[in-house]
């Protein structure tokens, strides 16, 4: 991806956006109390509570850092990885949770703070998140590729120039 053409700053732009969606969703659970994101974790019954407890104290920073560098841009294919990772566990989290037809009512899904239940709406907005990131992912990989191919394309046409 050439410097400042259209896909880069698409490219750019679509990084920076899932970025701040990261760090919104750690603002909203960094102002809350670690116990409510730890209950709304425990109500997936995937981990044992003191595991869940373990999770919600570090999955809000872990949220922060990482919207952080994709905003700034640094270690993209490490941090789109990173993102697609954890956005392919909660959306496989949430699919498995819900239940349309439940007449108990859908847990909280936790994503951005407490008081969002699971919906085909939340699960729409995940699974479109997951696609970017994944989208992003694939970018982010392809352009190193690139970029490594015309690096070595580089001295390999001087060997050819030298021999003529």
């Amino acid at each position: 991806m050439r410097r400042f053409s259209a896909g880069w700053w698409a490219f750019t732009l679509l990084r920076v956006l899932l970025g701040a969606v990261f760090v919104y969703a750690a603002y909203t659970k960094l102002r809350a109390s670690f116990l409510l994101f730890a209950m709304a974790i425990d109500a997936y019954k995937v981990m044992p509570e003191s595991m869940a407890v373990a999770l919600a104290h570090v999955l809000p920073w872990f949220e922060l850092s990482l919207g952080l560098a994709l905003i700034i841009g640094i270690w993209q294919r490490v941090t789109t990885s990173a993102a697609t990772a954890m956005l392919a566990v909660f959306f496989t989290a949430m699919v498995h949770a819900y239940q349309p037809n439940s007449k108990e009512g859908q847990i909280s899904c936790g994503c951005f703070g407490l008081g969002e239940p699971i919906s085909g709406r939340t699960l729409l907005r995940d699974g479109a998140l997951l696609a970017l990131s994944l989208s992003l992912a694939i970018a982010a990989f392809y352009a190193a590729r690139r970029r490594r191919v015309a690096q070595l394309a580089v001295p390999a046409a001087g060997a050819l120039a030298e021999r003529s």
